[in-house]
């Protein structure tokens, strides 16, 4: 198993977050990492105050310590809707 970390924004991997420990080797290919990296724009939404950045983020992906690529992340968002019934005037 190898060891996933990323950063955000050029923060290097001296800051990195780490991701659960996945299978890698020569034979990934760029979707898996794009995979891990949606992962970790996920993780650093939910757990390390994302909601709070502005998007679209760089996130390096780091792989046993050494960095794999840097890769743009787009939220996407889903609208949600609510109504109210309208009291009628006169």
């Amino acid at each position: 198993m190898s060891i996933i970390q990323y950063a955000v924004n050029g923060a290097g991997i001296k800051s990195a977050d780490y991701l659960d420990p996945r299978e890698v080797d020569e034979s990934t290919d760029d979707w898996e990492y794009e995979q891990m990296v949606q992962d970790a724009a996920e993780d650093y939404w939910e757990n390390h105050d994302g909601w709070e950045d502005h998007w679209p983020l760089n996130i390096e992906l780091f792989v046993d310590g050494k960095s794999v690529g840097l890769f743009e992340v787009v939220m996407e968002m889903e609208p949600t809707f609510s109504a109210s019934k309208q009291k009628r005037t006169a």
